[in-house]
């Protein structure tokens, strides 16, 4: 049942109340009441299409102190159904065993729980986000003599990554789900001994409390830790306290394109490609490096697969790359085919040589007009979307593009401005040199067995290693991946919240987001962060069917105390 008005009388409770719309709220308010849980959603945007529901401050924008580092704030958040899966590409991988472990070489890398706590709930995540079956390695043979590379693991890629059509329909169908829109979350108010009286949401202007049994904050990481941030400021000791880990750790991922791959066997570029399974999700196979290269070199954990050279390059002489280039230069088009800051990383900086790219089109217009068709009608018109093409050719060169992984470092931090009131955000995202060399070495390992294998060579696009690093640090920019900030530890002083998602010292607070990664990996955060929403979701409805049914408490409606 969905509602932008408040639910009648105030007389009916609610198991759990989530707090966000996105893909990880929406997965975890459906796991929770297909349980059995009555189930209240909340959120600050609409029920649009989210393309332009994002959050404006009445105070002034955030802050960003490197803008070379960290995406526009409009360029990764969004409010309302769906939330940030309207800028979501639909990557879904899975977390190895060792992004979980100690490593001497990651600082403060160890997390609470296993590998082992989160394959149980691959199977549901999956489902949620429409990504197939919850396989993640193939049998097909690595390719011989690349004794650190693994080829075996896959990525995975949502039918539809834009999640209110599917998802969101489920949810709002869901007889066990109230849904509140365009009413955000201002406070928290905690009773004795920690545990959350009710939630304060502006209706209109008129503030009122939310209750329910347990309450589930997944705003996403930048909202989730502005949230939090905000109500720590008139209540310094909760969260891991002022001055504790509540903002810091902030992390995503390095990527980019800093050399291309020449394989031997041209047509083996094949097993790098995309493939459609049976029922329609496409996976791909990807180069990644082996823990035991990764314990051995002590660098972080990093995937690498093969793409089309960059668009805005014209040496490709490719007509179809070119046609496509010229699309996404034309921002009303671009737009609609890729998120903002996608779009701006394929289109690159001035000059545009827009007549060397027409030449390119010219040179062979027909190849290009069947290929462009081709893209749009398995990736714009399919039922199922086509995550991206790899146009093969005769040369076996392709541009190498890295996923990387980056170390926890407290100094890359999310803070609220000085000044009373307010909660904008100085986001001061940092990469390290380890970040960086750890790249670079994974690079020369690439290279080398690859080589020794005769299975094909790197040619890097800089003349210098200095030029290969600068390469890198001018492509080291995130924000899209909110990782950290909320981290898990298995004890209070060490994180926000323990094994379970609860924020320490409360009793029925959770966070569900990747804000509590403690460590990045190389995944995309999203499949991973579905599954701890699963997990915290049974735990709730386990926990309440150990619990006697309490006495109803009100649920909407009441003015909020001062």
């Amino acid at each position: 049942m969905t509602s932008n008005s408040r639910p009648d009388g105030g007389t009916r409770s609610f198991d759990c109340c989530v707090v966000g719309a996105g893909p990880i709220g929406l997965t975890c308010a459906l796991e929770a009441a297909e349980a059995g849980l009555t189930v209240l959603l909340i959120d600050a945007g609409s029920n649009s299409s989210g393309r332009r529901d994002i959050t404006e401050r009445a105070e002034g924008p955030d802050i960003i102190v490197d803008p070379d580092r960290h995406a526009p704030i409009e360029h990764v958040t969004r409010r309302g159904i769906g939330g940030t899966s309207w800028l979501w590409g639909g990557r879904c991988v899975t977390f190895e065993p060792i992004d979980l472990e100690h490593r001497d070489f990651v600082p403060d890398s160890q997390w609470p729980i296993t590998i082992d706590d989160i394959r149980p709930y691959e199977a549901a995540a999956a489902d949620y986000l429409d990504c197939g079956k919850a396989r993640f390695r193939t049998d097909a043979a690595d390719w011989a003599g690349l004794g650190d590379f693994e080829m075996s693991q896959l990525e995975r890629w949502s039918r539809q990554p834009k999640v209110a059509a599917r998802l969101g329909r489920r949810v709002g169908e869901h007889p066990g789900i109230t849904v509140l829109l365009k009413s955000p979350v201002i406070d928290i108010q905690f009773g004795p001994e920690g545990a959350v009286r009710s939630l304060v949401i502006d209706d209109k202007g008129e503030h009122r409390q939310v209750h329910a049994s347990n309450y589930v904050i997944a705003m996403g990481g930048l909202e989730t830790t502005r949230l939090l941030l905000t109500i720590q400021r008139s209540n310094p000791t909760l969260f891991d306290g002022a001055g504790g880990s509540l903002g810091r750790y902030y992390m995503g991922h390095a990527t980019g394109s800093v050399a291309d791959i020449v394989l031997t066997e041209p047509e083996s570029a094949r097993d790098m490609n995309f493939h459609r399974e049976s029922d329609g999700t496409y996976l791909r196979r990807r180069f990644t490096l082996t823990e035991e290269a990764q314990r051995r070199e002590e660098i972080l954990n990093t995937s690498f697969y093969l793409d089309n050279p960059p668009f805005y390059e014209v040496d490709h002489r490719n007509a179809t790359l070119s046609l496509v280039y010229l699309g996404l230069l034309i921002p009303p088009i671009g737009r609609r085919i890729l998120a903002e800051g996608i779009r701006l990383r394929h289109i690159g900086t001035r000059p545009w040589r827009i007549g060397a790219h027409v030449a390119n089109v010219l040179r062979q217009p027909w190849r290009a007009a069947v290929d462009v068709l081709d893209v749009l009608r398995h990736r714009y018109l399919s039922t199922v979307r086509k995550p991206g093409f790899v146009l093969r050719n005769e040369s076996g060169r392709y541009a190498l593009h890295y996923h990387a992984e980056q170390i926890p470092n407290g100094e890359s931090r999310l803070s609220l401005l000085p000044g009373a009131g307010g909660s904008r955000l100085s986001i001061d995202y940092r990469y390290t040199d380890q970040d960086i060399d750890s790249i670079v070495r994974s690079h020369e390992l690439l290279d080398e067995q690859l080589r020794a294998a005769g299975l094909g060579r790197i040619e890097y696009l800089a003349n210098t290693p200095e030029g290969v690093r600068a390469g890198i640090w001018e492509q080291a920019i995130d924000g899209f991946h909110s990782i950290g900030t909320t981290r898990m530890s298995a004890k209070p002083g060490d994180g926000v919240v323990d094994a379970e998602c609860r924020v320490h010292g409360s009793s029925n607070l959770y966070i569900a987001s990747s804000s509590v990664f403690r460590t990045a990996g190389e995944a995309n955060p999203t499949f991973v962060a579905a599954c701890l929403a699963v997990r915290l979701a049974r735990h709730l409805a386990h926990q309440a069917s150990t619990l006697s049914a309490a006495t109803a408490i009100p649920a909407v409606g009441f003015p909020a105390t001062p």
